[in-house]
């Protein structure tokens, strides 16, 4: 006899024996009672409720479990997508934790000049590039390293869009904020403009410390206490 016949006989006694257990139970004779009171009619339906019912659980059970394992798999899956993006988001803040150190007041007032004689204005154009103070609220005081107005004259709309983008791209410490843009009062087409570039205090990065060196005179006293537990 094979190992498979072996297995189905024990589960075939094991069910029998089950079985002559339940029908030694009190629920067991009633239900029995009310069965055999039964008209052939009623038991025949009894009978279909029975398989019915039984056939139902043994379906219903692997299906629910089915249903339950696609839950769980799209629940790991979302909450691993979650964790790739939260290592993802803090991989991107560490490589730009610290920003650059901004300009000195001198430096930044370079910066933008040299930035302007890129877009090759005339001397008459360029009114003013000085320091100036801050406006509004939106960036706190504090927060605040310099603020630098650049007054220009006579500029048309393509010369306008192309400085403002030229000097909020100079650095990442620096941003222009305010732009003020009034008409020429003599040239048709032409506009005055200001614009004002905030340079951000930043704080610096914190130093790393070496690593501390190693004490030889503890090194070798260990390694004395070894040798002469050796010994």
């Amino acid at each position: 006899m094979s190992r498979l016949q072996e297995l189905g006989e024990q589960l075939k006694t094991r069910g029998e024996e089950i079985f002559e257990k339940i029908k030694e139970t009190e629920a067991y004779q009633k239900l029995s009672d009310r069965y055999e009171s039964l008209s052939p009619q009623g038991q025949k339906i009894t009978k279909f409720a029975s398989v019915f019912v039984i056939l139902f659980v043994v379906i219903y059970t692997p299906l629910s479990q089915l249903s339950n394992s696609k839950e769980f798999v799209a629940d790991f899956e979302n909450k691993r997508q979650l964790i790739r993006d939260l290592f993802k988001v803090y991989r991107e803040s560490g490589s730009n934790a610290f920003l650059p150190k901004p300009p000195s007041p001198e430096t930044l007032i370079s910066m933008i000049q040299s930035s302007l004689q890129g877009e090759q204005l005339l001397p008459e154009q360029i009114q003013s590039v000085q320091i100036g103070t801050g406006e509004g609220r939106l960036i706190p005081q504090n927060m605040l390293a310099e603020v630098v107005d650049v007054k220009l004259s006579k500029l048309n709309l393509r010369q306008i869009v192309d400085i403002g983008s030229r000097l909020s791209q100079m650095s990442k410490t620096l941003k222009l904020k305010d732009m003020t843009i009034q008409a020429h009062p003599e040239s048709n087409g032409y506009f005055d403009v200001t614009y004002k570039v905030y340079a951000l205090n930043v704080p610096e990065a914190p130093i790393e410390l070496p690593p501390e060196p190693e004490n030889k005179n503890k090194k070798n006293s260990n390694k004395n206490n070894n040798e002469d537990g050796n010994e």
